[in-house]
């Protein structure tokens, strides 16, 4: 009515909308609307300084104490060997490498602390720019990430470069969504990321490395003498030439990596069909390509030489250069990679009633090609999958799918798989007859079934295809026939054999999952509790029969034989609450998964509690230690069993080991299973967190359970053996020795011994199993947000400074040095890398 209207107004939303609307009696009615200009873009800037350093590094056994033990070795291996004891160092060496007098020919060096930094940086910035109008929407975002690795600078010993390990990342992402029409819309991902690595030459890897730094004693020589790299004997674990010139040629490495991603995206509405109904696909290109350029030359190093005796008798030094200067030499290497992903599907969603009804069918192909693969084929997968869903009233729900997975890897007929998977809910709490007013304000249970299917199942690729031959020419033992006569002309030679037998049936690794779940909210939703039950068979596991003769001379086939199971189950728990102006929440979860070999074709073993089947994946086997003999009565015990690795010849200081099939003899038949495998069968985790006033604080404690590791060589003994002999850490001083013994002081560890077995009975002790639960503050962060009213004037719309870390303490009970996390490493020269701490500190700030 033309006189109830009071005003024509002009209201603006944040999307600056010009919106004509007439005010009347009973409210606004808008007749128009009028596109203005777009808004300022909003801008986002994080910016985080870090520091690195070691939570725990190893301290090596100095060379005083070093000599002694050595020593101490020497005679104690003379019992076992009969060789008589002939100390290697004098006294007057113990008292030069303690005092410090000789630091050439006599030096005491912890290569640990004298090759790592204390403290190493990192740096992160981060710029985020959104915005757009009413068809087109826009993101874009740009970051630097770099980072300095934690070994001392080097470059005085090598002035034409700087070997010190450095990583540097550049990375930009746009995303632009565009409204064609109400019903068409368009949405272009584009992101890239420049990788730079530059360091030493190092062609064997950072482990190798660390157990080139484990392996160094503490008088193998000074390690450089005004910025040469000097050794005092010819056989010389010099640390500096494993980091810099491995090989005895090294230089500067600089490595360039690129990974650029595409994907464009579209949508349509098809409701105009039937109401709820979308298509959608999209198609993506990823590609990497990296080149990598090595500048090395052969390293001068310097035999020092005493001359009248050395300095420490008032001579001298003489400094022989290992080689002559040469040029730099040049190698350059290359890699590349592309994959495509094509999708499309249709989905459709609508609610009838009290129904609700969703469906999916989706067709998703992708390749992948490498010039590395195996006859240049690319990686394909192909997969038609589709899903139900069924909501009645908010408390009855129910879900179907299925996915039929394709790959190239498997022979015609065998290369798809069928994969379905069922679930059902149930909200009690919804019911009528549940309590209104109850301690319980939100029940929950679910339960499910699925099956999955990988083809990653190890091997080479196209198993099904045989091999018609393999040539052996090359190395570490190339002969493959052997003629003449044995001790006279015997004599082997490199040839051809028979290769592989393929394998026609092999095909999809398939996992069938259990699971059933109660969700539990108390207290009007303070308190939110997830617990599930679950179960996981796993069969058609790939492997290579166990049960077929050699005799054959054939290279039996990888068949699908294997059977596992995994179960157990998870707790998650949350409490949040406000006090005052205080808010505050609790969190703690914990699961427990245990897996079991049901079948694998294994020789069965004399003793069945040797046997694989039916143990742990990785369970560790080894004979079991009862403590240390200490006196000679104890080893001439009559009932003591025969120890056969060591020809009987025990003596005090050795390990007493279990006669477990009680045959009167130790050795490995009397190997059992010990402890657990690496994969924890325990994980746990508590979050604190707290804010106000702009305040906020968090914390998050984790920790595992159930799990073991095995010390490697250099962990688990003080390597005495070798040539040159190898380094020791100091927690060895608490090794078992007669004085230590007469004295009562602590003793953690067998005798010494410079046999260069590390364990002088020849076989695996219980002992070094080690028990590598942990229990890490994983992060903590405080952080302040300031109020918008400060920072008004300045056109900041929020701020935020914070602080945080990562792996700020552990608790664990391996030794020193050693993260208990990380233990993938067995092999015999290297050594994990030392766990890392990392403090940040840090600003966010929104326009």
């Amino acid at each position: 009515d033309p006189n109830e209207i009071e005003a024509v107004t002009i209201l603006k939303d944040a999307s600056s909308t010009a919106i004509y609307g007439i005010r009347g009696a009973n409210g606004v009615i808008i007749i128009t609307t009028k596109r203005g200009k777009p808004g300022p873009p909003r801008i986002s800037y994080t910016f985080n300084q870090g520091f690195n350093s070691f939570t725990d590094l190893r301290t090596s056994m100095n060379a005083a104490d070093y000599a002694r033990n050595f020593n101490s070795a020497l005679l104690a291996d003379s019992y076992a060997s009969g060789v008589p004891y002939t100390p290697r160092y004098s006294p007057r060496d113990i008292e030069l490498y303690a005092n410090g007098q000789d630091p050439i020919f006599h030096p005491d060096r912890n290569w640990f602390e004298l090759l790592f930094k204390k403290v190493s940086t990192q740096s992160q910035h981060n710029l985020n720019i959104s915005g757009g109008q009413r068809k087109l929407k826009y993101f874009i975002s740009g970051g630097y990430f770099s980072q300095e690795g934690l070994f001392k600078d080097l470059s005085f010993l090598t002035p034409d470069f700087d070997p010190q390990s450095t990583f540097r990342r550049f990375n930009i992402r746009s995303n632009f969504n565009f409204d064609v029409t109400s019903r068409f819309k368009i949405t272009l991902d584009l992101s890239t990321q420049t990788e730079i690595r530059s360091g030493n030459n190092s062609g064997v890897g950072t482990e190798r490395v660390l157990g080139d730094i484990a392996r160094a004693s503490p008088l193998d020589g000074p390690g450089q003498v005004d910025g040469k790299v000097v050794n005092i004997n010819t056989l010389s674990n010099n640390p500096y030439i494993a980091i810099l010139w491995p090989g005895q040629t090294g230089g500067v490495k600089r490595s360039y990596r690129n990974y650029l991603n595409g994907k464009l995206q579209f949508d349509y509405d098809l409701s105009f069909i039937t109401k709820g109904l979308t298509t959608n696909g999209f198609i993506g290109v990823q590609t990497y390509n990296d080149q990598t350029i090595n500048n090395g030359k052969l390293l001068i190093s310097y035999l020092a030489v005493p001359i009248n005796g050395g300095p420490v008798n008032g001579g001298s030094v003489n400094f022989i250069p290992s080689a002559t200067e040469a040029q730099f030499n040049f190698t350059q290497t290359a890699g590349y990679n592309r994959k495509i992903t094509v999708q499309g599907g249709i989905d459709y969603k609508r609610k009838f009633g009290e129904h609700y009804l969703t469906g999916l069918l989706v067709y998703n192909q992708e390749k992948t090609y490498d010039p590395t693969f195996d006859f240049r084929v690319p990686k394909a997968y192909q997969t038609f999958a589709g899903r139900i869903t069924y909501d009645y009233r908010g408390k009855y729900l129910a879900e179907v799918n299925a996915a039929y997975n394709g790959t190239e890897n498997f022979a015609p007929g065998k290369r798809f798989g069928l994969f379905p998977g069922y679930s059902i809910g149930w909200i009690l709490s919804k019911e009528s007859f549940f309590p209104k007013k109850s301690v319980v304000s939100f029940l929950k249970m679910r339960a499910s079934y699925g099956e999955n299917g990988n083809d990653q199942i190890g091997g080479a690729r196209f198993l099904y295809r045989p091999t018609s031959y393999a040539y052996y020419g090359n190395g570490t033992n190339p002969n493959i026939y052997y003629f003449g006569n044995n001790g006279t002309t015997y004599a082997g030679v490199p040839g051809l054999r028979e290769g592989a037998t393929g394998n026609p049936d092999v095909t999809w690794e398939r996992a069938a999952k259990q699971n059933l779940a109660l969700e539990v909210n108390l207290f009007n939703d303070l308190v939110r509790i997830t617990a599930d039950v679950f179960k996981e068979k796993r069969n058609n596991i790939l492997a290579t029969p166990q049960t077929i003769s050699a005799i054959t001379g054939l290279s039996q086939p990888a068949t699908n034989l294997g059977r596992m199971e995994n179960k157990g189950y998870e707790l998650d728990a949350n409490f949040s609450n406000s006090i005052g102006n205080v808010g505050y929440r609790i969190g703690a979860n914990f699961s427990f998964a245990r897996n079991k070999i049901n079948f694998r074709d294994e020789i069965p073993n004399i003793y069945p509690y040797q046997n694989r089947t039916g143990q742990r994946l990785g369970q560790f086997f080894a004979v079991p230690v009862d403590g240390i003999y200490n006196t000679w009565d104890e080893v001439n015990d009559a009932k003591r069993p025969f120890y056969s690795g060591a020809g009987n010849k025990v003596q005090p200081g050795d390990f007493i080991y279990r006669d477990v099939n009680g045959d009167g003899i130790i050795d490995n038949f009397d190997a059992i299973p010990v402890g657990y495998s690496n994969l924890p069968e325990k994980t746990y985790g508590i979050s604190l967190a707290a804010n106000y006033s702009g305040f906020d604080m968090s914390i998050l404690f984790q920790g595992v359970g159930n799990v073991s590791l095995n010390y490697t060589r250099f962990q688990r003994g003080a390597g005495f053996g070798g040539a040159p002999p190898e380094g020791a850490a100091e927690y060895f001083n608490e090794s078992w020795t007669p004085e230590r013994y007469a004295a009562g002081l602590p003793i953690n560890f067998p005798r010494f011994s410079a046999n260069g077995n590390f364990n002088p009975n020849g076989i695996n002790p219980s002992f070094y199993v080690a028990d590598a639960s942990y229990l890490r503050i994983k992060n903590a962060e405080v952080g302040y947000t300031a109020k918008a009213v400060l920072l008004r004037k300045l056109g900041v719309s929020s701020m935020r400074l914070y602080a945080n870390t990562n792996n700020l303490y552990t608790w664990k009970k391996v030794f020193k040095g050693i993260d208990p996390e990380n233990t993938a490493t067995n092999d015999a020269n290297t050594e994990p890398y030392p766990l890392t701490r990392t403090i940040n500190v840090g600003l966010n700030v929104n326009f």
